[in-house]
Order: C-alpha cells, then structure tokens, then sequence
C-alpha cells in the first residue's frame, strides 16, 4: 500500500511540474525590448522569451570611439542601462545578443552595452547562443543555476565584481577571451570564476 501511495505521489508531483513548464507564460522578446527602450522596470520571473532578445539596436546609444582600423574607420556605439534588469526561472528560446559588429567596405561599426546597476539571470536556460562581448557590467551580475545550451561568448567583457556563476552549466562549454590572450578558450563556469576573481584583485 505504502508502494501505491508513494507511486501516485511521485506521478502528481511529476504532473505538475510538466503543467507548469507548458503552461508559462509566453513573452515576446519585442516587448522586454520595447522596456529597455522606455527606461521601464526589468524584471521577468517564470517566463519563457520567444524570439531573439537583441539589445544592439536601443537607440538611446552614443559614439563612444573612433579609429582607424584594416584600413577602414571603426566607430563604436555603447547603449547605456540604468536600471536593473532581473531575469529569474526564465527560459530563453532564442538568441540573447548584447553585441553586434557591422562591417562595409568603408567602415566597422560596433555595438554595445554598458550597464549601470546589477544584472540578474538566475535558474534561466537559454536554448540558444548568448553573446556578451565587450559588454561592460558596473554592478553585480549572477547566472547562478542556469543552462547554457550553447556555448555562451564572454569575450573581452568588463567588470566591477565576480560573476555569480554557482551551479552554473555549460552544455557545451564557453567561448573565453580577454585583452591579453592571443586565442579564445573554452572554460568551465568554475574556471571562469576563479579568472575573474583573480583578475579583479589585481586591478
């Protein structure tokens, strides 16, 4: 009987979890955007994104740089974020893009984000490719307990404080890469951790 009782137990709790994975609620990543572009509050919990979250194209940016590079002129555009963003048990189903680089026959154009107060992806998964190059973060940021499907790119990113990455997986690794490497690696979030914790102490 006890055998019984503790079979159903574990096919309802198994029943209401899979309910409440399918039962989410669905945002579009147009409308998180259009929040970034009014300055609004950022904040998701037990969402799941559809379509691509790409925040190069906020139109609040500014011309940071200009140089001379591959005999063409590169500009660098920076969008800054004041406001807190906090993303938490959210499933992302497309791409996160906090980078973009543009390239013509005349001029290359890089587009990125700098962000003013803490950033926040916890317990998220992402199903597809993050890509957080040369993104600055001025405050605290945590991907604790969250899946990366794909390899996540933390290429030449700036920071002020040690990446949350407890329990953090890597499915399939991460593209690594500071100023002073010559070649990208594929590092561990226990790897990436400690980089970054021993890289800031000597700042």
């Amino acid at each position: 009987m006890q055998r019984i009782f503790l079979s159903l137990a574990t096919v309802l709790v198994l029943s209401f979890s899979i309910f409440g994975q399918s039962s989410a609620k669905v945002v579009a990543a147009s409308e998180i955007i259009e929040q970034f572009e009014k300055g609004g509050k950022i904040a998701y919990e037990n969402v799941t994104v559809a379509g691509d979250l790409d925040l190069t194209n906020l139109p609040n940016r500014t011309n940071d740089a200009v140089y001379p590079e591959k005999n063409k002129t590169a500009r660098v555009y920076s969008a800054k974020i004041a406001q807190p963003m906090s993303f938490k048990n959210v499933v992302f189903n497309g791409k996160v893009d906090f980078f973009r680089k543009a390239e013509n026959a005349r001029e290359i154009s890089e587009y990125r984000l700098q962000f003013g107060s803490a950033v926040v992806f916890e317990n998220c998964i992402f199903n597809q490719t993050v890509d957080l190059e040369l993104t600055n973060f001025d405050a605290a940021v945590s991907f604790a307990d969250s899946v990366f499907k794909a390899k996540p790119s933390f290429i030449r990113i700036g920071l002020q404080k040690t990446p949350d990455f407890t329990r953090t997986v890597f499915e399939n690794g991460s593209i690594f890469k500071n100023f002073q490497a010559d070649q990208p690696q594929n590092l561990s979030a226990a790897a990436l951790s400690t980089f970054y914790a021993n890289y800031l102490k000597t700042e």
